[in-house]
């Protein structure tokens, strides 16, 4: 994927994605498959909230923890806000999603060469 860097204010183009944190990067990388796409940041590309994040991402990978077991939990913290049908699709997406950003090269605390766990819920 070819990185081009324009100050131009007119532009046509054939997806736009907005923000250079994780989702914004993966969604215009997904869509680099299929047209150009450009990606409006308000600083560098390295530059986002993602590269500040502490808390991890929530996915059930640990040995000791599973998407079923995950899903029970996200909806007893959720207070009853949580939509069962998206969490149902993050418990089940989730553990192929972060393996795929590992395979990508997105860094992630590790130990031995494995992912660190924790336990949020």
């Amino acid at each position: 994927m070819a990185i081009k860097v324009s100050t131009n204010n007119s532009e046509s183009t054939p997806f736009l994605v907005i923000g250079s944190g994780i989702a914004g990067l993966y969604t215009a990388l997904k869509l680099s498959e299929l047209a150009e796409v450009t990606l409006i940041t308000k600083e560098t590309l390295e530059e986002s909230n993602t590269a500040y994040a502490q808390g991890g991402i929530a996915v059930a990978l640990s040995p000791s923890d599973s998407p079923k077991l995950h899903y029970a939990d996200t909806l007893s913290v959720g207070a009853g806000i949580c939509l069962p049908a998206a969490v149902e699709a993050l418990v089940s997406e989730g553990p192929a999603r972060v393996k795929e950003l590992i395979r990508l090269g997105v860094p992630f605390d590790s130990q031995g060469g494995e992912p660190v766990f924790t336990r949020e819920a």
